[in-house]
């Protein structure tokens, strides 16, 4: 299988935090879009998110959203 080269891209993706596994997921455009995407993820998933950088060759971690607290 053919790895597909993101260097073009420009964006953000967001991926459960220190989930490192290929597979296919949106990128963002903006980092307040993928912010936002992420803690929609985290709260409904009750785990953390991380926002990382396509662009970067090892992903680099921009952020780091924590599920907030239930009331």
């Amino acid at each position: 299988m053919d790895m597909l080269d993101t260097s073009i891209w420009d964006g953000y993706i967001v991926r459960p935090k220190g989930d490192m596994r290929r597979y296919t997921c949106r990128v963002y455009e903006t980092l307040q879009e993928a912010s936002a995407a992420a803690q929609e993820h985290a709260d409904s998933h009750h785990r953390p998110y991380e926002v990382r950088a396509v662009n970067e060759t090892t992903q680099r971690i921009i952020k780091t959203i924590e599920p907030r607290k239930s009331k």
